[in-house]
């Protein structure tokens, strides 16, 4: 039953644990998610340019910049285009043309062979029917043709041979086959040529002679090879063409061959020139490609007043954002927006690695924030002052001094990154806040005085002015210059260590953060509360300061906080001036109030000034952290004395429970309030003890350590045993210093001594 009461205990404390962590984290992404959108808008308005209001064919009244590189399209394509036309037409040699067309020439001939052997059929068949009617060939036909046949002069009568060389000659005239061949037959014959032929055409290769369609056909395959060997392009085909027939109009041949000739050749010159449309797109787009964008230039004038805006400069301002009524440049916000995401998520990824203790404090992360913004607004108001003046160093000292000079590097290289972009890209601008930066985190590492800070300004104002007069130098080569520009930093440090000076107080006001300058402050004994406890209650003032220094040497040693342990322990006992003689160390006399009290009220007398405390120093308006020391020197151990005594004067024994004479707590939760309890403890007892040797005190402090581990006093204030081991050398060396042996002076009367000398 125990194990399961046990069991529920533990998951309803690992539920409680998950709702806590889910908590943190909707807290740590509310602060992300804040803190970028700030930054995205100070960022955005700090590098956005002037906006215009103009279109194509509008004179503007002052010249207008660009704010950065931006590609003339216009022009670009411009370029591209005449790139592109620059590029011959790519053409591949097509020899299977040269081949086709010496195949068809051949493939043709034998076609006019093939109607050369048809007519000499049909003609030996009209001659048959000639014969059988008795007539011949100049008489009359008109049985045969249906159209009569006449004769025509010697010019105008064609000698046509047919297969065989033979033809009819009665008398001076020969047979017209135009007339004596049926159109039908004509056409007939033309439909076994696979080109068009003229009817005179048609007859001529009929009639020529064997010899000379041989001699036709060699002439028309020399001359179309030559042509073809020339390479004809579809661009000089027509010239092509004209060489022909002017070759044809040479050769040894009668012109009916030559016409024939010339129709057949025209009809089969192609472009053996093919055009390569693949390659020569790929050509175009290679070429395409090896041109240069044409760009406005950072700086550079993309109009200038009094001249007209033309469309490529108004493309190139719309483009940039810098047209009222068009959008604001895309690229330009989107770039933007992932420099910071990628700021702010290494930032939280380095808080969460490195600096784990501070993710889980939600107001430590707002306070980081905070400053961050605010120096990168005061940056976007003081660039237009100049961009050298702009006082970044701030944040690097007050989170030095605030938090821890880790993260006050970290913070510092992001805001070198972001006023860098601020500035347009100004490189000097980010060398001089790293410089300074690091330098600032330096000085205010230890600084434990707020004139600190103000020599602190002038370094950072010595290093921003060697960083920026280094990088003007290298830019410009300009001794002079350099120096002139490199004022302007020396006035960013002081400026900046004024304001860290400041408004330092506001931040430990807002945040609850006590700084070592403040418990510098507060360790003065004429702080209103040390002066009363040293006024009032000095026993405790005494005990105080002795306890102050054990834990002092003791933080420092495990390396905690030194200045807090040493200023908590100031502080611890506040709570006995309500009281002050009820406590042993402020008792002059051996009178003990608590002899006529009870016991019970007696430590309820003593348990009280841990409260008591605190309600004082709430009066006093002392920082909570010192108030942790309050409530947590003692944690939850016992008031041992008057428990047993409680115990030995009362009748039932059992009735007395310890828990009614523990304080209240909480245990202690830092190193620096458990080193404070420890402190506290061994003072008390080694003040007691008879005869106080090296050894007896070593043995006394690590048994004193021992209880309170035991007592389950140090489980929650991250205290190791290496720890513990280095804290009792501590207190036994600052002890042993406080209680070495000192020579016992004799008993001299110094004024019989003086007596007798005289």
């Amino acid at each position: 039953m125990n194990q399961t009461v046990i069991n529920k205990n533990q998951f309803g404390s690992g539920r409680q644990t998950a709702k806590v962590l889910n908590i943190q984290l909707v807290w740590k992404l509310i602060i992300a998610v804040f803190t970028y959108a700030i930054i995205f808008v100070i960022m955005l308005y700090s590098i956005t340019p002037k906006r215009y209001s103009l279109k194509v064919g509008d004179i503007p009244t002052e010249p207008i910049r660009a704010p950065r590189d931006i590609e003339n399209k216009i022009e670009t394509q411009r370029r591209i285009e005449q790139a592109k036309q620059s590029v011959s037409p790519i053409y591949r040699f097509n020899q299977d043309v040269k081949i086709n067309t010496i195949e068809e020439v051949n493939r043709i001939f034998e076609e006019i062979h093939i109607i050369r052997g048809m007519a000499a059929q049909e003609l030996e068949k009209l001659k048959e029917e000639q014969n059988a009617e008795g007539l011949t060939p100049a008489e009359n036909t008109d049985e045969i043709t249906g159209e009569n046949i006449q004769e025509t002069p010697d010019e105008n009568i064609q000698e046509t041979p047919v297969e065989n060389g033979e033809a009819e000659k009665p008398g001076n005239s020969v047979l017209n086959y135009e007339q004596l061949f049926e159109r039908q037959f004509l056409e007939q014959l033309k439909a076994n040529l696979s080109i068009e032929l003229s009817n005179e055409e048609l007859i001529a290769c009929i009639t020529s002679d064997e010899s000379e369609l041989m001699q036709l056909q060699d002439y028309l395959l020399g001359v179309l090879v030559d042509l073809l060997d020339l390479r004809i392009k579809e661009d000089n085909l027509l010239e092509a063409k004209n060489t022909f027939r002017n070759e044809m109009l040479t050769l040894p041949l009668s012109n009916d061959l030559r016409l024939v000739g010339t129709t057949v050749g025209l009809s089969l010159i192609k472009p053996n020139m093919v055009y390569d449309r693949e390659a020569t797109e790929a050509e175009r787009e290679k070429a395409a490609q090896n041109v240069e964008k044409v760009y406005f230039k950072k700086g550079q004038y993309i109009v200038q007043d009094g001249q007209p805006v033309t469309e490529e400069q108004f493309m190139a301002l719309a483009e940039l954002g810098l047209i009222k009524d068009e959008p604001f440049d895309l690229s330009m916000v989107l770039g933007l927006g992932l420099i910071i995401l990628l700021v702010e998520v290494l930032f939280a990824m380095y808080l969460n690695h490195f600096e784990k203790d501070i993710t889980e404090q939600p107001h430590i992360l707002v306070m980081i924030c905070v400053i961050f913004c605010l120096v990168l607004a005061l940056g976007y108001g003081i660039k237009f002052i100049h961009p050298y003046f702009i006082p970044a160093s701030t944040a690097a000292i007050l989170l030095t001094v605030l938090v821890r000079p880790s993260v006050a590097f970290i913070v510092n290289i992001a805001i070198a990154v972001l006023l860098g972009l601020m500035t347009n890209g100004q490189f000097g601008v980010s060398t001089a806040v790293l410089f300074s930066g690091m330098l600032g985190i330096y000085m205010s590492k230890k600084s434990q005085q707020r004139s600190t800070l103000v020599w602190t300004g002038l370094l950072i104002s010595v290093a921003g002015m060697l960083s920026v007069m280094g990088y003007e130098v290298i830019v410009s080569g300009d001794w002079l210059s350099a120096v002139r520009l490199s004022l302007w930093s020396v006035g960013s440090g002081i400026f900046s260590s004024i304001l860290a000076l400041g408004t330092l107080p506001v931040w430990e006001y807002l945040f609850g953060i006590i700084t070592p300058i403040r418990l510098i402050e507060l360790s003065n004994p004429n702080q209103p509360l040390l002066k009363r406890l040293l006024m009032e209650a000095p026993g405790t003032y005494h005990h105080s300061v002795i306890v102050a220094n054990l834990a002092e040497s003791a933080a420092e040693a495990i390396g905690a906080n030194g200045i807090l342990a040493r200023v908590g322990a100031y502080y611890h006992d506040i709570g006995k001036l309500n009281r002050p003689y009820y406590f042993r160390e402020n008792q002059l006399s051996s009178d003990n109030p608590h002899d006529r009290l009870d016991p019970a009220l007696s430590a309820g007398i003593i348990i009280s000034h841990a409260r008591d405390g605190v309600r004082l120093a709430q009066k006093y308006k002392v920082p909570k952290v010192l108030q942790d020391f309050m409530l947590q020197h003692h944690g939850t151990t016992p008031v041992i004395y008057f428990y047993h005594k409680s115990k030995n004067n009362s009748s039932n024994a059992e009735d007395v429970k310890l828990d009614d004479y523990r304080y209240g707590g909480p245990k202690p939760q830092s190193p620096e309030t458990a080193i404070v309890m420890l402190a506290d403890t061994v003072e008390a007892a080694v003040r007691s003890m008879q005869d106080p040797t090296s050894e007896k005190i070593e043995e006394l402090i690590r048994r004193l350590i021992k209880e309170k581990l035991e007592d389950g006093q140090l489980d929650e204030c991250r205290l190791t045993l290496k720890d513990l081991d280095s804290i009792a050398i501590a207190f036994k060396n600052v002890i042993c210093g406080a209680f070495h042996q000192r020579v016992e002076y004799p008993d001299v009367d110094l004024k019989e001594e003086r007596g007798r000398q005289e």
